[in-house]
């Protein structure tokens, strides 16, 4: 009966595979999967996030502390669980660079990530995949005519119903303690 090529019966089976096509497609949007993980490394190549996100933040704090000390302690993620207590393991190779892979839990979380942008002293920018979860990191240092450092942070997450597992208060205290535990460790 699939096979039959009778106008009526193609018809329904057009209609329905439309429905199905549009109900899809609503539902993906609902939950917000989001863009493929190659459009977010386009983004974050260039320094931006994913404008659409169903959760994002922007943080900005300044430091006591020169970029260059802000910058070692950022691109040192083998080190991270000595400072920043929400991450308990870092497996990378040397440190952060323009296309280095890099794999970390957080908070019971493996995320897998990779450097999509790296400007030394000044930008970085990965990518990241967790379950569902697809995010864009950003960090960015600039100097103060004082010697400190002004350090924003910024950070979108997609992601089949993450706009329902992360909620954005969520996002912004755990980037809050990041920056907090940062600059802790940094004006030390």
């Amino acid at each position: 009966m699939l096979f039959r090529v009778d106008g009526t019966r193609q018809r329904e089976i057009s209609m329905r595979w439309m429905r199905a096509v549009v109900a899809a497609a609503w539902v993906a949007g609902l939950c917000g999967c989001g863009p493929s993980m190659s459009t977010l490394d386009a983004l974050a190549q260039r320094g931006r996030l994913d404008r659409n996100a169903p959760v994002s933040v922007q943080l900005e704090t300044s430091m006591a502390a020169p970029p260059a000390k802000v910058w070692t302690l950022l691109v040192n993620a083998a080190k991270w669980p000595g400072w920043h207590g929400a991450v308990t393991a870092v497996q990378v190779d040397g440190v952060l660079a323009q296309g280095t892979r890099f794999q970390w839990k957080t908070r019971g979380t493996t995320v897998q990530s990779q450097v999509q942008l790296c400007v030394p002293g000044k930008r970085l920018a990965w990518t990241g995949r967790a379950y569902t979860a697809k995010a864009i990191h950003v960090w960015e240092l600039l100097p103060t005519p004082s010697g400190q450092t002004v350090v924003i942070v910024r950070e979108s997450m997609d992601g089949l119903l993450m706009a329902r597992m992360v909620s954005r208060q969520q996002l912004l205290d755990a980037d809050t303690e990041w920056l907090s535990d940062l600059k802790r460790a940094a004006e030390q």
